[in-house]
């Protein structure tokens, strides 16, 4: 049961839009200029609640931070996820996955991914050459290594997660993706159903809109069944509710809590429990 594979596709459908933030500078890094302003707050973090039919079994959180390196003002976009509960002790899994991205271009430089499902244990890294179309994916655990092509403009599966809440998705609207993956290119098809009202246990009724993904990533999209999933129809544009079937149960992906910055409902409602 890999949670986080699952979740980052539920997450990759979002489409949005967010008012631009400005960002101020960060204290104690090496950079005095101004962020640049992107359409969603940096230092937001979104928590979830994994279920594996009616069992609650593990959480996920999305980021987004600055960080630096090499003295360059960086963003990194970031989802971790672990199971819990009787899960834990008979199959833990734990996930983690990582993209550094140049917030001007808003092209990503690494993709990084580290996991832990039972006794398998992977950890790997992307790192990406726009100019010259070329893609160097190696395991951090083994001496293998691949290189791979790419256009000058190829976003991974976590920056595409970002990069499409610049433009929301419509009630009843149909959208086309391409994302690299496995170091391979793959199309992602979301059709866009009803909105439709969901409640959840932290903020009561939430305007959403339901969307259902199609199209196959390997390994992440359900080969059998179906994924739903619910997008709050305001500015944030969040994920609110995931839901898919697979052979042997059924995955549920719940909205805990809004962080960060930001004067909505989102982080108003959270700070007030």
């Amino acid at each position: 049961m890999a949670i986080l594979a699952v979740f980052s596709v539920f997450w990759a459908i979002l489409g949005g839009f967010s008012p631009v933030f400005a960002e101020k500078s960060l204290p104690g890094l090496p950079w005095d200029d101004p962020a640049p302003e992107l359409w969603f707050p940096v230092g937001e973090e979104i928590d979830y609640q994994v279920y594996w039919g009616v069992f609650m079994v593990g959480e996920a959180t999305a980021k987004a931070e600055w960080i630096e390196r090499d003295g360059r003002r960086l963003l990194s976009l970031s989802m971790k996820a672990e199971s819990n509960g009787i899960v834990e002790k008979l199959y833990p899994v734990r996930e983690t996955l990582q993209t550094i991205l140049d917030p001007v271009s808003f092209l990503p430089l690494s993709f990084e991914k580290e996991s832990r499902e039972g006794r398998h244990r992977y950890h790997e890294i992307t790192t990406f050459d726009h100019a010259a179309k070329q893609g160097h994916w190696r395991s951090l655990l083994s001496e293998k290594k691949k290189d791979f092509e790419i256009e000058a403009d190829t976003r991974d599966l976590m920056g595409l997660m970002y990069w499409i809440r610049k433009d929301p998705i419509r009630a009843d609207e149909t959208r086309n993706y391409w994302v690299m993956t496995d170091e391979k290119m793959y199309e992602l098809i979301v059709e866009a159903g009803k909105k439709e009202e969901l409640k959840l246990d932290e903020y009561g009724k939430v305007p959403t809109i339901k969307m259902e993904p199609k199209g196959k990533f390997n390994g992440m999209f359900v080969r059998k069944g179906r994924m739903f999933l619910w997008i709050s129809d305001d500015a944030r544009y969040t994920i609110c509710r995931a839901t898919a079937s697979v052979p042997v149960a059924s995955i549920k992906i719940i909205l805990k809590r809004v962080r960060g910055p930001g004067d909505d409902f989102w982080v108003q409602d959270a700070k007030k429990k």
